[in-house]
């Protein structure tokens, strides 16, 4: 969002254990997101229509919410982990970003309803903070890797910058 994007490479390894992550093999790409920009939303759609196509890689979001560009994008990773925690972060992931104008409290515990989450445990989950250092670890790989803005899209850990259809693609071909 109009700030510096990364600038050199992914901080190994490309793909953690802990990640989320699609596909089950060949190149990598990586996107650090964030819940309440609309750059990192169409990345994902992007990726997603990328993977309809074509599905020679994995596609992987690591959270960077900017607290100072979007208040309720740390709240949204947070629900989004405690979701993670019932199996259930590719849904709600893909609710969260495409109701990204609405991440209040009550609109994340509604959208935990819809999808059939345990509401109560993720209220517990959100209150306790039980989350919070697994996003933590996802913002500290951002900063170690450059990341300054949303989206920060890597391919096989080199840096692309924000998201570029082509660019991505054409990364991802050669890699694989």
């Amino acid at each position: 969002m109009g700030a510096e994007r990364a600038a050199g490479g992914l901080t190994p390894p490309f793909l953690r254990g802990h990640d989320h992550a699609l596909g089950a093999g060949g190149p990598v790409v990586l996107v650090f997101g964030d819940y309440e920009d609309p750059e990192s939303a169409d990345a994902w759609r992007g990726i997603a229509a990328l993977r309809e196509r074509w599905d020679g890689f994995t596609a992987a979001w690591r959270h960077l919410p900017i607290g100072e560009l979007h208040p309720r994008a740390n709240g949204a990773a947070l629900a989004a982990e405690g979701a993670a925690a019932q199996d259930r972060f590719w849904d709600y992931h893909d609710v969260l970003l495409a109701r990204q104008e609405s991440l209040s409290v009550p609109d994340l515990l509604t959208y935990a309803g819809e999808i059939g989450l345990d509401v109560a445990m993720l209220m517990d989950d959100m209150r306790e903070g039980r989350h919070a250092e697994r996003v933590l670890d996802d913002v500290r790989s951002a900063v170690s890797s450059g990341v300054r803005a949303t989206p920060g899209v890597f391919v096989e850990g080199i840096a692309l910058g924000g998201w570029d259809a082509e660019l991505v693609e054409g990364a991802l071909r050669a890699a694989a």
